[in-house]
């Protein structure tokens, strides 16, 4: 057959008889595109397009520039970063690619989200020396909503469970969350994501052991030893742990790129204020909307601190206000919780009210009281009280309980005042489903148990 003088054209394309014309339809939307761009060029050389042959060789050639080109070849801040390493520009390219179409389309509520915290994560990535890429991690694991709470059980920005939060040092008391607050969290997960790279020697795979897990990584990297160059689709990790990797690098690579940027974070100064105080009061007394002053504070559980001091962040500009109205932000309501032998005429007693009061109070609030539920009381005896809770938090308290001799879906219900329907939503099984001893259930708990 006759081959015709091939073109001078950026890739190198082989064109020969139509006897061998490939059908169009066997190529993906890829590769077809490229095919019709290559044939407009020929055409404009003036050569026929019924001889225009491309062979796979030579498509994977397009394809490759074609994806470096996207991926930013030559482009010294993207070559010499650590975080993609050795990868190959088409894995970051694709990498790119994947996250345009999964992530972006959020984009706009995601940044709008990390303006609140932002700020003090970079600032905490910088005093312990981590690179600030690591600030793209937040955006994959929880959309930069540091209230995040998955069926698992991980929570926060980073979103770490509670065995690795332990682990890392993570302790929570005095009516803070360490997972949910941004300097904790953030500088646990950054010393983690470290020192997985430290073990690992490289980051895509710190991000894999993030997702997956240290040990089950080691595993698969000993039967199958893996590195950058290898590219990400051949790292031995299930599927969604190599997707998980491909988002952190895509995203963290389009902010190379500028093709997208974070806004900048709302400035933000920490105060000190001494118990008793409620910060909802505080907030409204300052001309500071209520949920704004928990997003910059995600950390907190309670909305009053009876007892313990607390450190408030808040924007810039309301430091005057804020500071002018801490005298006249002391609790005017708290939380009592219902004991055994509680009554309306009891409870009103105790806390130097009555019962009609009490009833204003709790709108539809009935004679038989349920114990270890709450109601709203006058601030009188603070000692007995508790503080309401941080109103972005969901109702109840999450806990993993561990499935008991005699236990079905309905005592355990009963138990925690919840229901059946609800056990089987947060763990995502049957209603009918027989449980066993030892088995361990998500409950979100509506009082103490008995």
């Amino acid at each position: 057959m006759d081959l015709k003088t091939p073109l001078l054209l950026p890739f190198s394309v082989t064109i020969v008889s139509a006897t061998m014309l490939s059908d169009l339809n066997s190529l993906n939307r890829s590769s077809r595109r490229l095919y019709t761009l290559l044939c407009c060029m020929l055409s404009a050389c003036s050569l026929p397009l019924e001889h225009t042959y491309l062979d796979s060789d030579s498509i994977n050639s397009i394809e490759s520039a074609q994806l470096q080109h996207d991926a930013g070849e030559g482009d010294p801040s993207l070559q010499k970063s650590e975080l993609f390493e050795s990868l190959p520009l088409s894995d970051i390219a694709a990498a790119q690619a994947e996250v345009k179409r999964h992530v972006l389309p959020h984009w706009q509520k995601i940044s709008e989200r990390s303006r609140y915290v932002r700020g003090r994560m970079v600032a905490t990535l910088e005093e312990i020396g981590a690179p600030l890429e690591l600030q793209t991690i937040p955006v994959i694991e929880s959309g930069y909503n540091p209230y995040a709470l998955s069926y698992a059980g991980a929570m926060g920005l980073w979103q770490l469970m509670p065995r690795t939060a332990k682990g890392l040092g993570i302790s929570s008391g005095g009516g803070l969350n360490g997972r949910r607050n941004v300097e904790i969290g953030t500088r646990a997960a950054a010393g983690y994501l470290l020192s997985m790279r430290e073990r690992f020697g490289n980051w895509p795979l710190a991000f894999a052991a993030y997702h997956l897990g240290p040990t089950a990584v080691a595993k698969r990297i000993k039967r199958s030893p893996w590195s950058p160059e290898d590219g990400i689709n051949k790292m031995p990790v299930p599927s969604i742990t190599r997707a998980y990797v491909r988002h952190v690098i895509g995203f963290a690579a389009l902010l190379h790129m500028k093709t997208i940027a974070f806004p900048e974070p709302f400035p933000t100064t920490a105060i000190r204020l001494m118990p008793p105080v409620d910060l909802k009061e505080l907030a409204k007394a300052s001309g500071l909307d209520r949920e704004t002053l928990f997003l910059f504070n995600p950390g907190l559980n309670h909305a009053q601190y009876l007892r313990d001091e607390v450190e408030l962040f808040i924007p810039v500009e309301y430091e005057a206000a804020v500071l002018a109205k801490l005298e006249e932000v002391g609790p005017k309501y708290v939380r009592a919780t219902i004991r055994s032998g509680d009554s309306l005429w009891t409870i009103a007693r105790k806390h130097h009210t009555s019962i009609s009061h009490l009833r204003r109070l709790n709108p539809g609030i009935s004679n038989t009281l349920s114990i270890g539920k709450s109601l709203k009381v006058p601030a009188n005896q603070l000692a007995r009280a508790n503080p309401s809770p941080n109103p972005m938090l969901s109702q109840g308290r999450r806990m993993l309980y561990k499935v008991r001799s005699g236990d079905s879906l309905w005592t355990i219900a009963k138990r925690f005042g919840t229901t059946p329907r609800d056990i089987a939503r947060s763990n995502q099984i049957s209603t009918r489903k027989l449980i066993r001893p030892g088995d361990r259930l998500w409950i979100i708990a509506r009082i103490r148990p008995s």
